[in-house]
């Protein structure tokens, strides 16, 4: 029986281990337990089927200069068809010379059949029949040397064809990649050996003026039907132009991306994946009316069969040859990058939003080593060549606007195309302000001497790779061999004070170098300067090699440089914040990453800033901050050891050990502007820490290159105080004269990470996290707070509620739209739903703001109800009562087990709730009844119908599926992503990081967008960041700009393009009222004055 498989890679993988997992839950967990992984097989080299049009039109004349001698046959000189020729040469050349992509591809080539055939003939390899798997060859050395031959066999007088029929053709594909018969009468054996394969047509049409390949006769039609295509499925698809409607090439095509080769196998598991077939297609052109025809043609087909388009001028072979390398890069690209994305607000208007897109990026180490690598990357919104609102790249280097293209592949990665450069990235970077090349920079490029992993030496384009370009690649231009320059800060003498200036984390401090600092920093006094250099970005071990088996030097290129590879670490929680300051500063990003440093970076796409410490260039840091709390993390990271513990890890040995892993500042940072003087705007941000701590600093970034330190807050300060998952909100309430800071009271790792959780049962220890927290922005001073616990709080108004942890970012409600805050909801990791009351009047002071239970919609511990809210709700305020949006799921419990037992987190039952709040006017009443799940109308599978006597309703998620982001409503639609762990079956395949999907339900019925379905499937699974919506200025096809509703992260059911399948993708959202969404709230210091 053929064992299941899993694509991807080895993060901490012991086989052993893991196979215990599906029998007994840890005792412990986390999210990243999700990235480990079994390795890829080589069975799983994507399967390529190359259909060259062969038809009349490749005989069209062209000037063709091919640089290899002798490629190019004589029939063929100064015809299009020697420019394909030149071009397939070139490409696989590349492909069989590059150690990171020889090997990697399985190809073989497909043409046009002769006049009684109708399909299409197998020309490479020439086998009769073709038989698996030598029906593909491998594109290794000795393979690639038989592709060569056969390019160069290539001649017109004896390859054209005069019945070139591409939906045929297509059909003929189908049967080959499926083992069925074509219309060229051959009978196939798939070529597929393993469930994990990616199976891709790349189709190169020639759309010249005459000789165009059509489709004539209804075969193609009567074997699509016969294929088992659906009603939908024939439908023909239009065309605007109209002149090749009858064309069945883009119904194959769109048939091809829907099927699952693997059904037999993957029936009865709704987590395995779907084995289809996707199309890629080069139009060759020559610029005329009639090409144009069949261009949008052979865009449809890529549009529709799930790839992407390429269009060349007819007899560029290097354009061609280009299109073909980076078709190859989409297919052989493995995501195991992952992201955050942020957008930043204009400073120039409420609710609008800048194009600029930043991504946080992180990989994990594939030993499962501390030290994890990430990068801040920025992109921008724009529309490909259908219209379609799509995430885009940076372009050519110094090129316009019009250069850009998709920066999502359609490959199904989910993720960034290897063709895609981000803002910021260039190889070589130039020096700031000039246009000459950095000094030293290594002319083969940085990464000359590191794993095949990163493809090649250069930075551009950085692709899908994580350490390449972005804020990283500014980090190594800056301080390529010296890091003296670079603008580390902490707190003097370890301990921060608001009347003190923050001083620099460097060998020159000697309260980190003499006395307590090498024991703060766990270090040997001799050792110290050296791991304070290498936090700094020094690769001090390139000099230690040999010493210490544990100082392990990075590969790094050589010669004069000294900065490390690993410079930047992983922005693994944290979503970046973006402040627009306006002016000649433009955009600061800031955000803390798994280095021990929180960034400050200049968010500009080209432009630099001018500080009194120098100018820092687009994308490079004016500053990182080290907060005294994460002093002793940081020796791990130097050594990289120990290993990081997840489930499935061995047990220790003498000579590996594991522990948790750490963290820094990986919560979201919040920030709050107060513009009320806009000659002098006050900037704070406040800095979580997630699972990196049970604090949370406020510092003063008014001057972005000049931080200070305002205050902070501990577990000392506030004993019920949790790891700080929860995102700060800044509101004004009547009762208060300044602004304030709401927040979850935090995560209760002791209570909440073993599986089924301990809860409020005898064996949680040191629990915490159990309520909310009101704080005074400026100070830091609790203004009121509702927990489990009052001890320990000395200033405002505590009361005592029963309450589990509260993790979660707390929804705050203005619903009179007046500016202050009315009221907040917030749910807990015991299923309950609370809200918070403020009043509407200046003697709704905090000591009378009152707190209780609407809804309660878990249950005990020890049962399948005892659901998990880890996210905000959303709320939509109606006519007659607030909906109150939220969705169940422990995120932290990511993996598969067979566990029986009531409670664990596979068999909770998750749902998405809508309960109606019908107390709009005034508080929560004291004689409430908290709503009950069973008091919501089921509407899983009836849409909901609202009546003045209803809760609510509830839609139960599938077995093991868990939500894992916060739920947002646009335009009558909510939006939240779930991840549902993989059950493996026998045969099939499953994406590591299971199935992820993108929900947009309708809040008043239940429904999905149109009565359709209710998810997307976003490829390559995971858990997907929370969907951003705003206003975006985004510049049209024709060079004028106008404001977009553009939803980032939500998914489009029914889309065949990268953006619609991604986590990462963007999309317009197109009712009318979507421009109109009000706020639930929004405040800035200029609202009020």
């Amino acid at each position: 029986m053929p064992m299941p498989a899993r694509r991807l890679r080895a993060y901490a993988a012991c086989a052993t281990a893991l196979l215990g997992l599906a029998a007994a839950p840890a005792a412990t967990a986390e999210d990243i337990d999700l990235f480990t992984g079994l390795q890829s097989n080589a069975g799983a080299r994507p399967n390529v089927l190359l259909i060259l049009d062969n038809a009349s039109a490749w005989n069209a004349n062209a000037l063709v200069e091919c640089e290899t001698p002798g490629v190019v046959a004589p029939n063929n000189a100064n015809s299009n068809v020697g420019a394909e020729q030149c071009a397939l040469y070139k490409a696989v050349s590349d492909l069989i010379s590059d150690p990171n992509t020889t090997g990697k591809i399985n190809l073989g080539v497909m043409m046009f059949g002769s006049s009684n055939n109708t399909g299409a003939q197998f020309r490479f390899p020439s086998v009769t029949p073709p038989t698996a798997p030598s029906g593909l060859v491998l594109l290794d050395q000795a393979g690639g040397e038989q592709m060569l031959a056969f390019i160069k066999s290539i001649d017109r007088s004896k390859d054209s064809s005069n019945n070139s029929q591409v939906g045929g053709a297509m059909q003929e594909a189908w049967a080959f990649f499926s083992g069925k018969t074509g219309l060229s009468g051959t009978t196939y054996k798939s070529p597929i050996s393993n469930p994990c394969q990616k199976n891709f047509i790349i189709y190169i049409a020639n759309a010249l003026n005459n000789g165009k390949p059509q489709d004539t006769g209804q075969d193609a039609y009567n074997k699509l039907r016969e294929a088992g295509a659906s009603a939908a499925q024939l439908t023909p698809i239009p065309l605007s132009r109209g002149n090749n409607i009858d064309n069945w090439g883009d119904e194959w095509a769109r048939f091809l991306n829907g099927i699952d080769l693997n059904a037999a196998n993957n029936a009865g598991s709704a987590t395995a994946t779907r084995q289809n077939i996707i199309t890629y297609t080069i139009g060759v052109t020559d610029g005329s009316k009639q090409s144009l025809d069949y261009l949008e043609f052979v865009n449809s087909m890529a549009t529709k069969g799930g790839g992407g388009n390429f269009t060349v001028r007819a007899g560029d072979d290097d354009a061609l040859a280009k299109a073909l390398k980076d078709i190859f890069n989409e297919m052989q690209a493995v995501n195991n990058v992952f992201a955050s994305v942020s957008l930043p607000v204009s400073v120039n208007g409420q609710g609008s939003y800048l194009n600029q897109v930043y991504i946080g990026m992180f990989r994990p180490d594939g030993k499962a080593r501390p030290r994890w690598v990430g990068n801040l990357k920025q992109y921008k919104l724009g529309y490909d060549t259908n219209g379609n609102l799509v995430l885009l790249d940076a372009g050519v280097p110094g090129g316009t606007e019009q250069t850009s293209k998709n920066a999502i592949s359609n490959a199904s990665t989910g993720f960034i195309s290897p063709n895609a450069r981000s803002y910021w990235t260039e190889d070589p970077p130039k020096q700031v302000g000039s246009s000459s090349i950095v000094t030293d920079w290594p002319a083969d490029g940085f990464w000359k001497n590191a794993s095949a992993q990163l493809r090649n030496a250069k930075d551009a384009p950085d692709g899908e790779v994580v350490e390449k370009g972005g804020a990283g690649e500014m980090l190594r231009a800056d301080y390529l061999t010296s890091q003296s320059a670079r603008r580390l800060l902490t707190c003097a003498n370890a301990k921060c004070s608001k009347s003190t200036a923050l001083t620099g984390f460097n060998t020159a401090n000697k309260a980190l170098t003499e006395g307590a600092g090498p024991s703060l920093l766990k270090s040997t006094a001799a050792d110290v300067a050296n791991m304070i250099e290498w936090v700094r970005g020094k690769d001090v071990f390139a000099a230690l090699t040999g010493t210490d088996p544990k100082k392990e030097a990075e590969p790094g290129p050589g010669g004069n440089v000294t900065v490390r590879g690993s410079i930047h670490g992983d922005v693994l929680h944290s979503r970046p914040v973006v402040v627009d300051y306006g002016g000649s500063t433009g955009v600061v990003v800031f955000y803390g990453a798994n280095d021990g440093v929180f960034h400050a970076v200049n968010g500009n796409r080209t432009g630099a800033i001018s500080t009194s410490a120098g100018t820092v260039r687009a994308g490079g840091e004016l500053w990182g901050f080290v907060a005294p709390e994460f002093y002793g993390k940081l020796a791990r990271l130097y050594h990289n050891s120990p290993e990081v513990r997840l489930t499935g890890s061995p047990q220790d040995t003498a000579e590996v050990q594991f522990a948790p892993r750490d963290y820094f500042f990986d919560g979201t940072t919040t920030v709050y502007q107060n513009l009320s003087n806009p000659a002098a705007p006050e900037v704070t941000i406040y800095l979580t820490a997630r699972r990196g701590g049970r604090l949370i600093y406020a510092l003063d970034v008014s001057d972005p290159a000049q931080p200070k330190y305002l205050w902070s807050k501990t577990s000392a300060d506030i004993p019920e105080l949790g790891q700080t998952w929860s995102q700060p909100r800044v509101m004004r309430v009547r009762g208060y004269p300044r602004p304030v800071l709401i927040m979850g009271a935090g995560y209760d790792p002791d209570g909440e990470d073993s599986d089924p959780a301990l809860g409020g049962n005898a064996g949680a220890t040191n629990r915490q996290g159990r309520g909310v927290i009101v704080l005074d922005a400026a100070s830091g001073d609790v203004v009121w707070a509702a927990l489990a616990s009052c001890a320990g709080i000395a200033t405002g108004t505590c009361v005592t509620i029963d309450s589990r942890a509260i993790p979660s970012d707390v929804a705050v409600v203005d619903r009179n739209g007046d500016g202050y805050a009315d009221k907040a909801y917030v749910g807990d990791v015991g299923g309950n739903l609370w809200r918070i009351d403020f009043g509407a009047l200046a003697t709704d002071v905090p000591s009378t703001w009152t707190v209780g239970k609407l809804a309660q919609l878990g249950g005990a511990v020890n049962t399948n109800d005892a659901r998990k809210f880890l996210y905000p709700p959303d709320v939509v305020a109606t006519g007659k009562y607030d909906a109150v949006m939220i969705a169940s799921g422990d995120r932290e419990k990511p993996l598969y087990s067979l566990s029986q037992t009531p409670g664990a987190a596979q068999n909770v039952r998750n749902r998405f709730f809508m309960v109606k709040d019908p107390n709009v006017d005034g508080r929560l009443p004291s004689t409430w009844t908290a709503v009950q799940a069973a008091d919501l109308v089921d509407a899983t599978s009836v849409a909901y119908r609202d009546t003045a006597t209803a809760s609510g309703f509830y839609l139960s998620l599938e077995f093991g599926e868990k939500a894992v982001n916060a739920p947002l409503t646009v335009a009558g639609y909510t939006y939240f992503g779930t991840n549902t762990p993989s059950k493996m079956l026998p045969g099939a395949c499953y994406p590591d990081l299971g199935v992820a999907r993108g929900y947009a339900v309708s809040f008043l019925t239940g429904l999905g967008m149109n009565n359709g379905p209710r998810y997307v499937t976003f490829d390559n699974g995971g858990l997907p960041p929370s969907p951003v919506f705003g206003m975006v200025s985004v510049t049209q096809t024709d060079g004028s700009t106008r404001l977009v509703p553009v939803l980032i992260g939500g998914g489009k059911a029914g889309g065949a393009g990268g953006d619609d399948k991604s986590s990462l993708g963007g999309q317009e959202v197109k009712p009318a009222s979507a421009g109109k969404r009000k706020r639930t709230y929004w405040y800035t210091q200029s609202d009020k004055t």
